[in-house]
């Protein structure tokens, strides 16, 4: 499946219509969002990657991709400012607002949830399946079903356990006005805000664990700075603006992460070259000028979002019970069985994006909306 792909019936809109950029000017953070899902995608593979121990560098290496659910946070941040900041005036904007991102977010996160409901099913009914009372916990079904077990609502990561960060998302969709009034105060005002939330959850972690390994404990929290600091970049854009080779610093950027990952460098440490990562793609996307291996990766930025919710039952199904349970795979052949389950989660996602997710996103947002009835013609 191409991004050019696309098969059309004459007078008909095409079947399997090319992935494109939601818009032209922020095709480095789409570049980023897509490289970054395939990076998740490969964070959570990592288990079956090195069950023959013999790639621990990569298994160095890899350990710290989960920071980059942080800088997805930093570009939601910024596209929130973008394409909402003085809009959400009014409470019926602020509803439409909500509905479109239930419309946006809902209909995966339910349906992958769905599958791993028919897991324990199968299971409890002795017809394989799971049955980890922890991640299939049904006293934090109705949660997950409201976008709430990453606000402290559930005991672990539950049911489809990557949707956590949607999770932590709709948390920041609805504090969204309270954001927007932070800033309105300015820049400055903005930048202390992401600072504080910074310091102060640096300095509370929980135990052991520091706010940038939250999940479900909080998870909601750990998205804070990042989103406020993706809200900064977008104030703060024609300054980075002239920051000379932006898309240099930020595949730069990209490079440092993947070698201070490798050397295993503090996460907080790692943390940082998140962020600055972001703000080095707002830049380029400032800057104007779009380099070609940008341009090609962004329109499938597309798939990001389905990539990110259809990976774990990959996860479960392809390699744990078929590579694992079935086939027996070790070494170099786990290694290939994972690499191809990568590549079929593209089309998969594209797939699952253009025959589901589109049109169930049509669907909520027809909700309630009257359609004027149709005029009869007239008689003579």
């Amino acid at each position: 499946m191409t991004a050019a792909a696309g098969h059309s019936i004459p007078g008909r809109v095409k079947i399997f219509p090319p992935l494109e950029p939601d818009s032209d000017q922020m095709l480095h953070l789409d570049a980023l969002r897509i490289v970054g899902a395939l990076m998740i995608v490969v964070f959570h593979f990592n288990r079956y990657i090195n069950l023959d121990g013999r790639w621990l560098l990569a298994d160095d290496m890899i350990k710290g991709f989960s920071l980059v659910v942080d800088l997805f946070f930093l570009i939601s941040g910024y596209v929130m400012a973008a394409v909402y900041g003085g809009r959400l005036n009014s409470w019926g904007r602020y509803g439409t607002f909500l509905k479109k991102r239930v419309a946006r977010l809902g209909p995966l996160h339910w349906a992958t949830m769905l599958v791993f409901v028919a897991v324990w099913a199968a299971g409890v009914t002795g017809w394989g399946g799971d049955r980890d009372p922890s991640r299939y916990d049904l006293a934090c079904l109705i949660p997950n079903l409201a976008f709430i077990h990453a606000w402290g609502a559930c005991r672990a990561q539950t049911w489809n356990f990557a949707s956590w960060a949607i999770s932590a998302e709709m948390g920041m969709y609805m504090a969204l006005p309270l954001l927007f009034w932070i800033t309105a105060r300015g820049a400055v005002v903005t930048a202390l805000a992401a600072l504080a939330s910074l310091a102060v959850l640096l300095l509370h972690p929980d135990g052991d664990m520091p706010f940038h390994q939250w999940t479900w404990n909080l998870g909601v929290l750990r998205a804070l700075p990042g989103f406020l600091i993706g809200m900064l970049g977008f104030q703060l854009r024609g300054v980075l603006a002239r920051l000379p080779g932006a898309r240099l610093w930020m595949w730069g950027l990209l490079a440092a992460f993947l070698a201070a990952s490798t050397l295993r460098l503090d996460r907080t440490v790692l943390l940082l070259i998140i962020y600055a990562l972001g703000l080095a793609g707002i830049a380029a996307d400032a800057a104007g000028p779009v380099g070609p291996v940008s341009r090609r990766l962004a329109p499938w930025a597309q798939l990001s979002f389905s990539l990110y919710l259809l990976h774990p039952i990959a996860l479960k199904m392809a390699l744990n019970w078929v590579g694992v349970g079935v086939l027996h795979l070790n070494g170099d052949a786990m290694r290939l069985w994972v690499l191809l389950w990568i590549a079929l989660l593209v089309p998969i996602a594209y797939l699952s994006l253009v025959l589901f997710e589109r049109p169930a996103r049509d669907w909520i947002g027809g909700l309630g909306k009257t359609s004027l009835p149709k005029r009869l013609p007239s008689r003579t």
